[in-house]
């Protein structure tokens, strides 16, 4: 049997963490693409192609945010960075403390 992925009705961006409620009434965070990337850059063996975000200005990491919920579920945020129902559910912890 299959089981539904909960969709997102309400996503949040507070410095590059969201904060997503879902449509069965939890609340979960999720690190943005954009730290995600920045923590791998340190990584050796997750770090090759993601090293140039190391060279961008930090201030640059949250100009603004412009989130859109789309009906299946998929959130994009700033036009060009797209979170799938499956991540959003599956890689989001509980707490802000957990990540």
């Amino acid at each position: 049997m299959d089981k539904k992925v909960p969709k997102a009705l309400k996503v949040e961006n507070a410095a590059n963490i969201l904060k997503i409620e879902f449509d069965n009434g939890e609340i979960k965070y999720l690190q943005t693409h954009y730290i995600s990337n920045m923590k791998d850059a340190f990584s050796v063996s997750k770090g090759k192609g993601k090293r140039k975000n190391l060279l961008v200005n930090p201030t640059t990491m949250w100009i603004g945010c412009e989130i859109d919920i789309k009906p299946d579920g998929t959130v994009t945020i700033n036009e060009n960075d797209h979170y799938t129902p499956e991540e959003l559910w599956h890689d989001s912890k509980s707490s802000v403390t957990l990540l």
